[in-house]
């Protein structure tokens, strides 16, 4: 057994409560060894780990190394993060990220690769795009229900040329439309009362007057 294994097991041993990472343990073996010899005792191994713990104890180096290590998992999280991002952005885009030490081959698979991805995102980015449109043109029809087939089909092709931002901007055309629709309809139902109505006023019973032929007028004249 080397002079740092016997320090870093008196450290456990001293120090049992507090577990340090790895790479601190070396590094306090590596520096008391060198105020050590390989015939030096346990107790005298003791002696150099009481007095590296008052100059600074095991414990804030336990909370340094928790720091360090904290530190270190955010970092690499945060990378595989920005990297897996990046990725998607390359995908949905046709680009490839090719590392320099890529043999040649792979190059054309890894293109190819990405162009295929690029085509599936887009296929499915219309496919999720036509049946939002779907949907709101047969939420728009559902209010034009009253009014007439011509009203009805010229204002769905006017529909047909609208973009909209998103939910919210259709929802408050929408809205707005809806309200108008109403309006239009009862206005023209407002317009067509009293069509109907007979001719002669009110009760509708006046006789309708037709006019005499020629022959007709020519037999009472000969009966006079």
């Amino acid at each position: 057994m080397t002079l740092k294994d016997r320090i870093a097991l008196r450290l456990k041993a001293l120090f049992a409560g507090v577990a340090l990472s790895k790479k601190s343990v070396e590094a306090v073996a590596e520096k008391l060894a060198k105020g050590l010899t390989d015939e030096s005792t346990d107790e005298d191994i003791d002696g150099k780990l009481n007095e590296r713990n008052e100059l600074f104890s095991f414990e804030d180096q336990k909370k340094h190394d928790d720091y360090l290590a904290g530190k270190a998992a955010k970092e690499a999280s945060d990378k595989a993060a920005a990297d897996k991002a990046a990725a998607e952005k390359a995908a949905a885009e046709g680009k490839v990220d090719i590392p320099e030490d890529a043999p040649a081959w792979l190059k054309p698979l890894l293109e190819a690769q990405a162009a295929t991805t690029k085509a599936l995102t887009d296929q499915i980015a219309a496919i999720n795009g036509e049946k939002v449109a779907n949907t709101r043109r047969d939420q728009y029809a559902k209010t034009l229900e009253g009014t007439s087939e011509a009203f009805k089909a010229e204002a769905l092709a006017d529909f047909d040329l609208l973009n909209f931002k998103d939910d919210d901007h259709y929802s408050e055309w929408l809205g707005k439309k809806t309200e108008s629709v109403k309006v239009f309809i009862q206005e023209d139902a407002n317009g067509g009362m009293g069509n109907d109505r007979p001719v002669g006023g009110q009760g509708g019973n006046t006789k309708k007057v037709v006019a005499a032929t020629d022959t007709e007028l020519d037999a009472v004249m000969e009966n006079l």
